[in-house]
């Protein structure tokens, strides 16, 4: 619905987490990454930057899903996922993430009627459970 990860800011962001990271850690992204340039040298001879957008889909397929990423590649998987969850984290912590998300905040809700029945049957909770539990404690 709106901007980009770039657009929002979401690379500064993530700079500054692995920056401020353990060495080893920082070590771990930087292989990470490489791995994407040299994969993309084998393939197509040249740097994961100068693919064209299918290349760079076909490379990030063979270890964004990691029910199908091949054992081979399970360590450049779960980096992969390091680095979606990285990414989202920043954008959605970024003023258009948090807009795209319709946040308001922490923002009084005078009508709150307390959580639906339903999700509260479903966890098998129950708000008269609560006050017999608690509901006496001064």
């Amino acid at each position: 619905r709106s901007g980009s990860a770039t657009d929002s800011g979401a690379l500064v962001y993530m700079d500054f987490v692995v920056g401020e990271s353990s060495p080893k850690t920082q070590q771990a992204w930087r292989d990470g990454l490489k791995w994407f340039d040299g994969e993309c040298q084998r393939r197509y001879s040249k740097m994961f930057v100068e693919c064209g957008k299918a290349q760079r889909a076909a490379i990030l397929d063979s270890v964004a899903w990691p029910a199908r990423t091949d054992e081979a590649l399970k360590e450049q998987g779960e980096f992969f996922n390091r680095l979606r969850d990285l990414t989202g984290s920043a954008f959605f912590s970024s003023k258009m993430g948090v807009h795209d998300l319709g946040y308001m905040g922490n923002v009084p809700n005078p009508d709150w009627q307390g959580a639906p029945k339903a999700a509260l049957d479903e966890l098998g909770v129950s708000y008269a459970e609560w006050d017999r539990k608690y509901g006496n404690l001064k």
